[in-house]
């Protein structure tokens, strides 16, 4: 578990990571929870080291970490890391169709969320690539940054030349031939 809902709605989710544990997740990653009997697959594109509560704010007091930890620990009681997540597919429990599309709802809140699996990182990445029309089309983030670091983080997946090539053509085709901007996605893609 990386992550527990607290604010959804069918495009997009937000999670806190628990407690103060290293960051289990980082910006691009592909993840999973649950609408009852649906999986609903999303990727990271938002990222926040925050107080707990909206009206404290941080104040710096000189030390390192370490020493904190050690001399003021409820200093870090009081902070949380909250990430957010735009919604690309669903599949329901027990089929193993996963759809690139809006869910029908949004994720429980409350409920846990966890990295996908390599199984349905190559489940995901076997398909078509409907989810780059959705990542170009949100306005609350750079969609080409979290286009790059998204592909960027499964490159590894068996068969990932064949898929960027799929999605060179749609961003392509979805840039209007920009070529300039689709020069820059994929020289992040490969750095």
């Amino acid at each position: 578990m990386i992550g527990e809902v607290v604010q959804s709605n069918t495009t997009m989710f937000s999670a806190v990571v628990p407690g103060n544990t290293l960051l289990p997740v980082k910006f691009g990653s592909l993840v999973r929870t649950s609408q009852g009997a649906m999986d609903i697959f999303a990727v990271v594109s938002f990222i926040e080291h925050a107080p707990t509560e909206s009206n404290r704010k941080v104040s710096p007091h000189g030390k390192t970490k370490e020493v904190l930890r050690r001399e003021m620990p409820q200093v870090f009681e009081l902070l949380q890391t909250e990430f957010h997540a735009i919604v690309l597919g669903y599949r329901n429990t027990g089929d193993t169709r996963l759809y690139q599309a809006t869910p029908p709802l949004p994720p429980d809140l409350h409920e846990f969320v966890y990295a996908a699996t390599a199984e349905e990182q190559t489940s995901f990445f076997s398909m078509r690539t409907a989810y780059i029309r959705t990542l170009l089309s949100n306005r609350d983030m750079n969609p080409d940054e979290l286009i790059a670091a998204f592909l960027r983080n499964h490159l590894g997946l068996a068969a990932m030349s064949e898929h960027l090539v799929a999605a060179g053509k749609d961003l392509s085709h979805l840039l209007s031939d920009d070529h300039r901007r689709l020069e820059s996605i994929f020289e992040r893609i490969l750095e």
